[in-house]
C-alpha cells in the first residue's frame, strides 16, 4: 500500500509540472502577442495616392504611428520587398482598374485579419467612375487614338471584390481621423464614425449657411468629418464622404429644387460616385 501511495504523489507531482509547463508557455506566447508591434500595410491600387500624401503630410506625427507598427508595405515611405507576411491591418487605396489590381486586392483580403478601403476612390469609385455615367467604355476614345489591346473595364468599389471592414471616406482622407481610429483598428476593434452632417463642422467654423443664400450645397446628406473645408472656401459640399445614414435624400432634392436642375443635380453626384449610393437608397424608400 505504503508503495502505491508513493507511485501515486509521484504521478500528480509530475501533472502539476508539466501543468505549470504548459500555462509559462501559454503565457510566453501571450505576452510575446502582446509586446510585438502590430503589422500593417498601405498598399495602393490605380489612384493619384492622394490620401497617402495626406498622411505624409501629419509629419512627425505620422512617423511617430509608422514607428509604433511594423510597416510592412507603404511604397511612398519605403522600398523594401513586402515579403508575404501576414498583416493585422490594410489600408486599400483607389480602384482595382487591371487584373493585377484585383489580385493584389483580394492578396491583402486573404493576409490581413482587417482590411480597410482608404479614401473615396477605394469606397465609392471615386472620380473615375464618372466614366461609367457618361459613355462607359467608349469613353476611352476621347483618350487614345488606337484601342486594340487596351484594357477598359467599369470603375467598381473594392466591396465589389472582397469584404471592407471599415471604410476612411474622402477625397482626400483626413488625415486626423486617421490618427483618432487606427488606435481601435489595431486592436481589432471597429470604430463608429459618428452620423453627424457636414453642416455641423460649418456651423462650428462660423460659416454663412450656402443655402440661406439660395447656392446648392449636399451638406446636410453628407457625412461629416471633413471640418467642412469645401464650403469653407466658398465652395458647396459634393459628397466626397458618403451619404450619412440617415442622410434625407429626398429633403435634399426638394431643398434643392430651385437651386439647381435634375441634371445638374446628377452631374455633381456622379463626381465622386455618390450618384450609386443616392440610387440605392432611393429604391429602399420605395
Amino acid at each position: 500500500m505504503p508503495e502505491k501511495k508513493i507511485k501515486i504523489k509521484v504521478q500528480n507531482l509530475n501533472r502539476e509540472k508539466k501543468s505549470s509547463k504548459i500555462k509559462k508557455v501559454k503565457k510566453t506566447k501571450i505576452a510575446l502577442l502582446v509586446g510585438r508591434k502590430p503589422k500593417v500595410a498601405i498598399v495602393s491600387l490605380t489612384s493619384c495616392e492622394g490620401c497617402q500624401f495626406a498622411l505624409l503630410d501629419l509629419g512627425q506625427k505620422f512617423l511617430d504611428f509608422a514607428n509604433s507598427v511594423e510597416m510592412v508595405d507603404f511604397r511612398l515611405i519605403e522600398d523594401e520587398i513586402d515579403r508575404g507576411k501576414k498583416l493585422d491591418v490594410v489600408l486599400i487605396e483607389g480602384n482595382p482598374v487591371t487584373a493585377e489590381n484585383i489580385k493584389t486586392l483580394k492578396n491583402a483580403r486573404k493576409r490581413s485579419k482587417l482590411l480597410v478601403a482608404m479614401g473615396n476612390c477605394a469606397a465609392m469609385g471615386g472620380v473615375p467612375e464618372i466614366k461609367n455615367y457618361q459613355e462607359k467604355t467608349n469613353t476611352i476614345k476621347h483618350i487614345y487614338k488606337y484601342l486594340q489591346g487596351i484594357y477598359n473595364p467599369e470603375i467598381k468599389e473594392i466591396d465589389n471584390f472582397v469584404k471592407v471592414d471599415f471604410v476612411f471616406p474622402g477625397c482626400p482622407i483626413n488625415a486626423q481621423e486617421f490618427l483618432q481610429y487606427m488606435p481601435e483598428l489595431l486592436v481589432g476593434k471597429i470604430p463608429i464614425i459618428p452620423d453627424s452632417p457636414v453642416c455641423v463642422e460649418c456651423k462650428k467654423a462660423g460659416n454663412r449657411c450656402l443655402l440661406l443664400d439660395k447656392k446648392p450645397c449636399f451638406g446636410p446628406m453628407i457625412l461629416g468629418g471633413c471640418n467642412a473645408v469645401c464650403p469653407s472656401a466658398g465652395m458647396m459640399c459634393q459628397g466626397c464622404r458618403g451619404l450619412r445614414p440617415n442622410g434625407n435624400v429626398s429633403a435634399m432634392r426638394a431643398t434643392l429644387k430651385n437651386m439647381m436642375t435634375e441634371e445638374e443635380f446628377e452631374n455633381v453626384s456622379e463626381i465622386y460616385g455618390l450618384r450609386d449610393d443616392i440610387e440605392e437608397k432611393s429604391v429602399k424608400m420605395i
